[in-house]
């Protein structure tokens, strides 16, 4: 989908200032730009498709508490094209994948405390009847003062709403080598939040681990489905966790079969928070 040229997207919203591209995709580019009311912002383009309409209705109407929020949105129309574009609060600071990329493995306290927040946006996201089905360490941001958010719900199901997703296809929209199991395999009827706390299982244990045991030196698309399919990922051996209960919840979380893993988000949460002064920081 071509884009419109900056100069032109600078035209159509006066009010933005000192804008420049931070991220370019096929169905979406985003900008960065100050407003005089909002102050740092986001502002995204992407196609006006249903799954994108779902987007905004998703954060928008629920007020996540570490989710940006979508200060407005709209469409304008360019030469070419219609978009829909949709302004955000900016997070200041950096993906979870580049901080990884500065050290790894990350501290044990520091990933608690994404953890901890991962499982309270997944309470939340829960309560909404809705999956991300994307999260993953390209969308988390880490503030300076180690605060986390959740960012992109552009795959997000609602799960009180009809699938966007041909039920005959072979595969859901995931992200390879986050994704569940019935994810990745399309099996609708067991997607819930239960795929999301896989994610946020693996997400941890690549912060401790230093490496995601299915896309590690995988040779392919294949091998990474063979592996996310019938692998076990090597134990864990996690400073302070003496006893083992923050591995084994973990691993629970990362269980292949949803049904080993948690029942919700909330039975997570309280399992998390009984466990987690067991493990001497």
């Amino acid at each position: 989908m071509p884009f419109p040229e900056l100069a032109f997207v600078m035209a159509q919203f006066p009010d933005l200032l000192d804008m420049e591209e931070l991220a370019r995709g096929g169905q979406k580019v985003v900008y960065s730009a100050r407003s005089n009311y909002h102050g740092r912002i986001v502002l995204k383009l992407t196609k006006p498709d249903d799954r994108a309409f779902r987007e905004v209705i998703a954060v928008k109407e629920s007020g996540f508490s570490h989710v940006p929020q979508i200060l407005s949105h709209g469409h304008f129309t360019s030469p070419d094209e219609k978009f829909l574009y949709l302004i955000e609060e900016r997070v200041e600071g950096e993906t979870l994948r580049k901080r990884l990329l500065r050290q790894t493995p990350l501290p044990v306290e520091e990933t608690m405390q994404l953890l901890r927040t991962l499982l309270q946006t997944a309470v939340e996201i829960e309560a909404c009847h809705l999956v991300h089905r994307d999260i993953k360490p390209e969308n988390i941001m880490v503030e300076s003062d180690g605060r986390y958010w959740l960012l992109d719900f552009g795959i997000a199901r609602h799960l009180d709403k009809e699938s966007l997703t041909k039920t005959a296809e072979s595969f859901g929209p995931a992200t390879l080598g986050y994704a569940a199991p019935e994810q990745l395999r399309n099996l609708k009827r067991d997607v819930d939040i239960r795929a999301d706390l896989f994610a946020i299982g693996l997400v941890t244990y690549e912060c401790l681990a230093g490496q995601n045991p299915y896309t590690d030196g995988a040779q392919g698309v294949m091998e990474i489905l063979k592996r996310v399919s019938t692998i076990q990922p090597p134990p864990l051996s996690i400073p302070g966790d003496s006893s083992g209960e923050l591995y084994q919840f973990i691993s629970t979380l990362m269980a292949r079969p949803a049904s080993l893993r948690p029942r919700s988000a909330s039975e997570a949460l309280d399992w998390f928070s009984k466990m987690e002064a067991s493990v001497q920081l």
